[in-house]
């Protein structure tokens, strides 16, 4: 899983390397969104677990949800 979440970011990154003028934001909210999905799932493999790693645990996963909504802009539904 850590490997796959490294090139799915890897992909995103060279797939949005160079958008137009008005995709520059919607581009950084997705990579956003999955780097903080990854970071979360890495994190989540930990073996165990101290207070400051489950607050980063926290906020990577509140960063995702607070920028979820940009795959939504681009739905098909």
């Amino acid at each position: 899983m850590r490997n796959l979440g490294r090139y799915i970011l890897g992909v995103l990154a060279v797939a949005l390397h160079q958008p137009q003028g008005s995709q520059v934001i919607p581009f950084k909210h997705t990579l956003g969104c999955v780097r903080a999905l990854v970071d979360f799932s890495i994190m989540a493999q930990y073996r165990s677990h101290t207070s400051e790693t489950i607050a980063y645990m926290e906020h990577y996963l509140d960063k995702f949800h607070r920028m979820k909504g940009i795959f939504l802009e681009f739905s098909s539904n």
